[in-house]
């Protein structure tokens, strides 16, 4: 169980960790410290965000049992090994990189990771504030956690897909990208791009904390069919995404 892991704890965050990850300590507790710094600001939050506690889980099968026992999160077991991240309030897993060669896709870099953190701790921010985070749509939030941590700016796997569905001409609907998992990642981040661009961030703010039955046209005052139009315009005459 967590007890028979090692703990770092320094001001509002906890880092679990086995000997062998700790290594790892110090830019997991950096990563999360600035992310909370960055996204407390972002958010407009007028008090300070809860105590954070991260596990390193040093291996697939661990993270599948923190994930399940911990978390409380349904997952497959053995997991996809793509799967190396799982917030659940203010609790967040990870798979060790130490872990990343022999139990997923990844290899390990320490620009993405922390970027990885930045991500899951932008998924944490929005289940504090909305009012409702079972209802958030799927594609809203992995669009704003992409789109906040900056993924779509430096990783192919989500900005490619977009460019060359731009390029093409070729963008799915807003109800396609709900259903598939992926598009959420390779699109979402677009829709939430836009709509900061058009309207501030002001609208951000008001999506992820009043939006409690999911229907983030309704907050912003656009038909979905209206609003598509205009994010496919937006993208097509964009110099540059």
């Amino acid at each position: 169980m967590i007890e028979s892991y090692l703990w770092f704890n320094e001001e509002n965050i906890k880092v679990g960790f086995t000997e062998k990850d700790r290594k790892f300590v110090k830019e997991t507790s950096i990563a999360l410290k600035g992310a909370i710094k960055f996204f407390s600001k972002y958010f407009l939050l007028e008090k300070s965000f809860p105590v954070v506690i991260a596990i390193l889980a040093p291996n697939r099968k661990e993270y599948d049992r923190l994930v399940k026992e911990l978390l409380r999160v349904g997952i497959e077991t053995p997991s996809n090994p793509g799967r190396i991240a799982q917030p659940q309030r203010t609790d967040l897993v990870l798979l060790a990189p130490s872990a990343y060669s022999k139990d997923s896709i990844y290899e390990y870099s320490p620009e993405e990771y922390k970027r990885l953190i930045f991500h899951e701790v932008v998924h944490m921010f929005e289940e504090y504030l909305s009012p409702n985070i079972e209802a958030s749509p799927r594609w809203w939030g992995e669009g704003l956690a992409v789109y906040l941590s900056e993924q779509w700016k430096h990783e192919d796997d989500v900005r490619t897909p977009a460019l060359e569905g731009i390029r093409n001409n070729n963008i799915p609907k807003i109800e396609e990208i709900q259903k598939d998992v992926e598009l959420c990642y390779q699109y979402g981040w677009t829709v939430v791009k836009y709509i900061e661009s058009t309207y501030g961030r002001k609208m951000i703010l008001n999506i992820v904390k009043n939006c409690a039955d999911g229907d983030v046209f309704k907050i912003i005052g656009e038909t979905v069919g209206n609003f598509e139009r205009r994010w496919k315009e937006y993208l097509l005459n964009e110099e540059e995404i």
